[in-house]
């Protein structure tokens, strides 16, 4: 069996806005793998502060995965908790079981980028919840993903619409009221001097034009009444439309939090669309994914739904829980900032979650430590690369949750999970690169798909020659 490296590796950092410091001193230990259940983290991965190398020179952090052979830092990431160990004694699960929330009419292509990485990394089982609409779409990308239906968008679009409709009725109803000189309390109050005027003119006529301005003030009464009985018969059925969104959203809601006590990683956004009714579904999980202290991955419109006015305290909550990772890119980060940062600080300097800013370096920062990846990648910019790197971001978050142990501090878990995602950075980057040499300008998300899984090997074999190097 092969047998897993195990460096003992960390990032020893100071506050700074840009830039971590770290001390040169590299320990190899040997892996501490149970055979007979499943790896657990161990309590070495704590963290000392320190800015200097034994030299007393500062230096900085790798920004390469070849880097961490070459210029070690101090303390406390281990690479053997990187990767669960495959052992007689796994089981479908051991290594990962994680859900993709998104899929449209439109955007069926970036589920099944963001569950198939994650598969080729190397996690067990992937489920896609998406619309009814993308279900068949996805199902017959791949045999390996289980894609499950849990909401219409046709059914969503006629909500909505009918929705519009009935607001659209009763706003002309109201307005025709007010032109009409009456109000909803017109029926109880009519205008005195209205009145005076109506009883002159039946003294001083004949008793057919009294019978005419009768006649005339009672079809103006009915009137009134008609669109007050109209208005409230409007309000009644835009209360039941109301529940029945609710029971809509209930049903989306009840059947993806169902999973959750056997995922170890949710990522939501890809090719989700930008429903409003499905937002208030998605408001209504992310909650409880955080009551629930499941790890999430958060990109694409989930991020776009997130910089929205009305899902401000949603944000907030989000930047303060330790087990999300956001990964916007340019504009989505620059809509982030705009739409929430007036407090005079950086979105970065205030976060508690990890916020991974893509580009062509990745900038992955947690509170005021940051990582950046300056693997190589490729030079052709294809849509679908940033839905693999979601994908490969939830499987080593998925690993993270397999490995994590309950009494590990939340700082120095929450450093091993920015390691394990600047790894995943670097995985995706490695891959672009190897499938732009190959395919120049031809290059699309899938060929960086397809070398996923030998980029990850070939980081697992490089541990293990590390390890078996130390040990002669």
């Amino acid at each position: 069996m092969l047998v897993k490296a195990t460096a003992s590796f960390a990032f020893t950092a100071t506050r700074t806005s840009s830039v971590v410091f770290m001390s040169r001193r590299f320990t190899v230990v040997p892996p501490a793998i149970d055979t007979n259940q499943q790896p657990r983290r161990t309590t070495s991965a704590c963290m000392t502060m320190s800015s200097t190398n034994s030299n007393g020179d500062d230096t900085t952090s790798p920004t390469k995965w070849s880097d961490i052979f070459t210029s070690p830092s101090n303390v406390g990431y281990n690479l053997n908790l990187l990767f669960p160990p495959l052992t007689s004694t796994s089981h479908k699960g051991s290594h990962g079981r994680i859900a993709i929330l998104g899929g449209s009419t439109k955007y069926s292509g970036a589920p099944y980028y963001d569950a198939q990485s994650a598969l080729l990394c190397g996690v067990d089982l992937a489920t896609v919840f998406c619309a009814y609409e993308a279900s068949v779409p996805i199902k017959c990308y791949s045999p390996e993903l289980m894609v499950q239906s849990v909401y219409s968008e046709g059914e969503l679009d006629g909500l909505l619409g009918e929705e519009q409709g009935l607001l659209e009725e009763l706003q002309t109803c109201k307005k025709q009221n007010r032109n009409g000189g009456a109000s909803e309390e017109s029926i109880h109050s009519i205008d005195e001097e209205e009145v005076m005027q109506t009883m002159e003119k039946l003294e001083l006529s004949t008793e057919k034009q009294q019978s005419q301005l009768l006649l005339q003030k009672k079809n103006q009464m009915d009137s009134l009444v008609g669109r007050l009985e109209t208005i409230k018969e409007l309000e009644e059925k835009l209360q039941l439309l109301k529940q029945r969104q609710q029971t809509t959203i209930k049903r989306t809601v009840d059947t993806i939090t169902s999973s959750f006590p056997t995922l170890h990683a949710l990522c939501v956004g890809p090719g989700m669309g930008r429903h409003p009714l499905l937002f208030t579904a998605i408001s209504q999980i992310l909650q409880k994914a955080m009551e629930s202290q499941l790890t999430l991955v958060l990109d694409a419109d989930a991020l776009f739904m997130l910089s929205l006015e009305e899902y401000r305290d949603l944000y907030k909550e989000l930047r303060g829980y330790e087990r999300c990772v956001m990964t916007p890119n340019l504009k989505e980060w620059s809509r982030l900032c705009g739409s929430h940062d007036d407090e005079g600080e950086t979105t970065t300097e205030r976060n508690d979650n990890i916020i991974v800013q893509k580009g062509y370096a990745d900038v992955i920062t947690y509170k005021s430590i940051t990582l950046e990846c300056n693997e190589e990648g490729g030079l052709k910019r294809s849509g679908g690369i940033g839905d693999v790197l979601a994908g490969t971001i939830s499987a080593f978050m998925a690993w993270d949750t397999v490995l994590t142990r309950d009494d590990a501090s939340v700082d120095s878990a929450q450093q091993q999970r920015l390691f394990a995602v600047w790894v995943a950075c670097c995985v995706v980057k490695k891959a672009t690169e190897l499938a732009y040499k190959e395919k120049r300008r031809a290059m699309s998300a899938i060929d960086v798909l397809n070398g996923i899984g030998g980029v990850v090997g070939d980081m697992e074999n490089e541990l293990t020659t590390l390890y078996r190097n130390d040990q002669k």
